[in-house]
């Protein structure tokens, strides 16, 4: 089973109540119907579908149960993909779960990688041996904040108090980045 047909049939009303009255211990076709408060015309073709698509099986004479081992499985799939996508949003392990591409997803508590971070920030999106007003830097820092916590004001200030970009008479400066930024 896979996450999509795991999904797809939840997402029909009698599917997921049967479902989740088997999940929660109703095991015979009595108990079900009692649980759901369906009518035996629409709870047993939606058990008939759970059985033929492995998402519950049969249990001895007339009782049912989860397939926990296809729940397993669709879990597994899902996480490796959700892995798999991280990876190639990502590549670099110190930033993942921080940025995505160009999008910074939120802002490390731990000094570290709070820097390695903003090293990252500062070294892809400013060029060396230029100068930016107060305004571009904001517009250029817009991108990373789109649907998180950090406004590009305050990303800036960070750049800036952390030592990654210089300010000085109203203009900003990339400081000489050699390599990933650590604390010491």
């Amino acid at each position: 089973m896979t996450p999509e047909t795991f999904t797809v049939l939840l997402s029909d009303s009698a599917l997921r109540r049967v479902f989740s009255a088997i999940a929660l211990g109703s095991s015979t076709s009595a108990e079900i119907l009692a649980t759901t408060g369906l009518a035996a015309p629409e709870a047993a073709p939606a058990i008939g579908r759970l059985l033929r698509e492995g998402l519950v099986v049969a249990e001895g004479r007339g009782r049912l149960a989860v397939d926990e081992a296809a729940l397993d499985a669709a879990a597994e799939i899902a996480g490796r993909r959700q892995r798999e996508q991280a990876e190639a949003e990502q590549p670099d392990p110190g930033l993942r779960g921080y940025v995505r591409g160009t999008v910074l997803v939120r802002l490390p508590e731990d000094d570290e990688t709070r820097q390695a971070v903003l090293h990252h920030v500062a070294a892809t999106t400013f060029e060396a041996d230029r100068e930016y007003d107060e305004r571009t830097v904001t517009d250029l820092l817009r991108p990373w904040c789109e649907g998180t916590t950090v406004d590009p004001v305050s990303l800036r200030r960070f750049l800036v108090d952390d030592g990654f970009l210089h300010r000085a008479s109203g203009a900003y400066r990339l400081v000489s980045l050699v390599g990933p930024r650590q604390s010491s």
